[in-house]
């Protein structure tokens, strides 16, 4: 991963998908017992899948936005669960990172109310400054750092 100019964390998908890896790893030798995966939509999409994939877990998705155009965190919005089954058992919420952790926060907490399951949390990147703490991550970035992942790279 590079560091350039403006305090941007610049990632390869080469790179990505060995985080997503890592990631998969450690939930592996923690050995749970998960019934779904949900990835937080959009960025949390990528990890979703993967670890839907490689823990042959259905994957169901929330779409929420806390980041205005221009890359400021804002009010939290967001919309309805999808998925093909319904929450059981114990459930693997996915985003790519968590920053405040507002949006983790949240939407693990309408998880278990709404559907009465178990819920740990995995991303790739923990801001260090962040308040809600991940069951899974693979680094500590710095707080004031923005990470340009491959999918917002392209052209």
């Amino acid at each position: 991963m590079e560091t350039n100019q403006a305090q941007q964390l610049v990632c390869s998908w080469s790179e990505f998908w060995g985080y997503c890896e890592t990631v998969a790893q450690a939930i592996m030798e923690r050995n749970q017992d998960y019934t779904q995966a949900i990835a937080i939509i959009r960025g949390g999409y990528y990890l979703g899948d993967y670890l839907s994939r490689r823990l042959h877990l259905p994957l169901g998705v929330i779409v929420a936005k806390s980041y205005s155009d221009d890359n400021a965190q804002e009010t939290l919005t967001m919309g309805e669960f999808s998925w093909v089954q319904k929450p059981c058992g114990k459930i693997l919420l996915v985003d790519d990172l968590v920053d405040s952790g507002i949006t983790m926060e949240t939407i693990k907490h309408k998880l278990i109310k709404e559907h009465r399951v178990e819920v740990d949390t995995a991303v790739i990147w923990q801001k260090s400054h962040a308040r809600f703490k991940p069951d899974y991550y693979h680094s500590v970035t710095p707080a004031d750092f923005w990470i340009v992942q491959p999918f917002e790279n392209e052209s």
